[in-house]
């Protein structure tokens, strides 16, 4: 953060705030593998969540291009609670660690999930709560955002959760007043532009694509594309 934006006196604070945070908390599964606990000491649980996978969203401390993703990918298959409807965020978990066979499912079962008494297709519900549930299309529009592009601070992450064989036109916003837009078909990317250019040294694309194709962009590609 700039130095302008905060005084000292916050900073010494946050930096006290830092220093007695404790480690992320973690636990061994029944095969030995390291996952993400709910809590260092955690013995009963009384609701539909599973908190563990909050370190993956909205606290992005263990994602795509972050240490121990692997913690978040055996988290979520060990997870308790299971669904695919109303505020229940496996979806988003699912794209931010890239697990694209999971989040394809996922996302094509919440958005076929119409309620039946209603004539608009978008009115999904009551899962939880009420008809229209909000909470269900906002997680459906999350996942798919997350699928195609994902932040972190300067870096861009590109298709990180996106299935190989869906074509897809995509526009987006990214920070710094940056636009993106692509086009995928066929497992190619055969568009891709970066606005403002500079930006495009940010991009990193996570599949390995069989080829860009013909791919038409505001500067070179550069070596950043994989």
């Amino acid at each position: 953060m700039p130095e302008e934006l905060a005084s000292t006196e916050q900073r010494i604070l946050w930096r006290r705030l830092c220093e007695k945070l404790p480690n992320l908390p973690v636990r061994l599964t029944g095969e030995g593998e390291v996952t993400l606990a709910p809590a260092q000491d955690f013995r009963e649980k009384h609701n539909v969540e599973n908190p563990e996978l909050y370190a993956v969203f909205p606290f992005r401390l263990v994602a795509i291009g972050k240490p121990d993703v692997e913690w978040g990918v055996e988290a979520l298959r060990s997870r308790a609670d299971r669904g695919a409807f109303g505020w229940r965020q496996d979806d988003v978990f699912m794209a931010y660690i890239g697990q694209k066979g999971e989040v394809k499912e996922y996302v094509a079962k919440r958005a076929r999930a119409k309620h039946e008494k209603s004539g608009f297709p978008a009115f999904w519900g009551p899962n939880y709560d009420w008809v229209p549930d909000q909470d269900h299309g906002s997680i459906l529009m999350k996942a798919l955002q997350s699928m195609l592009m994902q932040v972190d601070g300067r870096r861009i992450y590109l298709l990180p959760a996106w299935p190989r064989e869906w074509d897809v036109e995509f526009k987006l916003h990214a920070p710094f007043r940056t636009i993106i837009v692509g086009k995928v078909k066929n497992g190619e990317f055969i568009h891709l532009e970066v606005n403002p250019k500079e930006r495009l040294k940010d991009v990193v694309i996570i599949p390995q694509l069989k080829t860009l194709g013909h791919c038409r962009t505001t500067c070179s590609l550069g070596s950043r594309i994989r």
